[in-house]
């Protein structure tokens, strides 16, 4: 299904029984909204299962204008506006999950409950600027997206993932070059100029901090800063996960998750 939403065409999908509690999905930076793929099969008997494509992902606007990480939390807000949909438990990886910072901090009253995957409050200025470097290098190449897609998914995902699940690194690739340099790029921004880190103490959601044991990007002990420093927060480690526990590790991540909804 499609919406237009502030200026932008959203791609979205909404499973489940209608007078269930909503939960909603925003996926990582390079992906889109198939890799929650697992989530939605094992809680849509239960929930109504809210999935939808970023700015800048899968087609979605990815040459549009410039965005920051409050209008990617303004497109859920106009999603959930659009559905009639007063609150959702929300769960955001990576550059999802930054939407759910800006979600938590500005629509306090929208979120039953945070689910923060793999994803950070602020960007370190060393990774920022690698970011910036590979960029230009899709910039001046004709691959685009193509041209790093391989490093960066060796880089997130666990030590001889694309051997041991050929199909899955398919998929992940496959969806990495789905979009635009642009788009890419515009998401790579917002990113760098986003801080919630100062403001993690205003956060009222109750809220579960989820990393992958084997993510070099994000790591646990990256991430133990919001399990600490979120009021009514709770951390859990997927063990072998890497970047996207969603995706590699789906059964241990919904287990994770379901217990921590069934338990709020």
């Amino acid at each position: 299904m499609q919406q237009d939403i502030n200026g932008v065409t959203l791609t979205y999908s909404l499973d489940g029984p209608a007078d269930a509690p909503v939960l909603t999905l925003a996926h990582a930076l390079s992906l889109d909204m198939r890799s929650w793929a697992p989530q939605i099969a094992f809680f849509r008997n239960r929930y109504r299962v809210l999935c939808f494509n970023l700015r800048g992902h899968a087609q979605t606007d990815v040459d549009g204008a410039p965005f920051s990480i409050e209008d990617l939390a303004g497109d859920v807000i106009g999603l959930l506006d659009h559905l009639n949909i007063d609150r959702t438990h929300f769960a955001g990886s990576s550059l999802g999950g930054m939407a759910g910072f800006a979600l938590a901090l500005d629509h306090p009253d929208r979120l039953a409950s945070l689910t923060l995957l793999a994803t950070q409050g602020v960007l370190p200025k060393e990774r920022a600027q690698i970011q910036r470097e590979n960029i230009a290098k899709m910039h001046a190449d004709e691959r685009g997206l193509a041209l790093q897609v391989d490093a960066m998914l060796e880089r997130l995902n666990r030590d001889g993932y694309r051997t041991d699940a050929p199909e899955g690194y398919a998929q992940l690739r496959d969806m990495a070059t789905g979009g635009t340099v642009e788009g890419y790029e515009r998401a790579c921004v917002a990113i760098a100029a986003m801080n919630y880190d100062d403001r993690l103490g205003d956060i009222a959601a109750p809220t579960l901090v989820a990393a992958g044991s084997k993510d070099a990007s994000t790591t646990p002990e990256r991430m133990a800063i919001y399990g600490s420093d979120i009021p009514n927060a709770r951390m859990s480690i997927i063990e072998g996960a890497a970047h996207f526990p969603n995706f590699d590790s789906p059964d241990a991540f919904n287990a994770v998750l379901d217990e921590f909804l069934t338990n709020l």
